[in-house]
């Protein structure tokens, strides 16, 4: 099992919050289309398996220490299972810009 350290999470932030602005540098942009494209129906993505292997395969992409690390990661990924953390990360960016930008009352 992997450890998230504190400089690891704020790499992964600032990766995010590039996503956010449209620059996503973990992920080739086929790579992208065709993970979004097979999407049907979100609710498989709920299903508890799946739920679980996308988050020990987030937490390991997170406790890499470098770029080039994460890029290897993922690159060593079953297609299904890139597909999935693809899919997680877009809905964390989504959430994320999402939650900056709601007006504030």
């Amino acid at each position: 099992m992997s450890i998230i350290e504190e400089k690891n999470l704020e790499k992964m932030e600032s990766l995010l919050s590039h996503s956010a602005m449209g620059i996503h540098v973990l992920f080739e942009n086929k790579c992208i289309a065709d993970a979004l494209r097979e999407v049907k129906d979100d609710k498989d993505f709920y299903d508890f398996d799946k739920m679980k292997k996308v988050q020990d395969a987030m937490t390991e992409l997170i406790a890499k220490k470098t770029y080039f690390e994460k890029v290897a990661y993922l690159r060593s990924l079953e297609t299904d299972t890139y597909h999935m953390v693809v899919r997680a990360y877009f809905h964390i960016v989504e959430n994320t810009v999402r939650a900056n930008h709601e007006f504030q009352h």
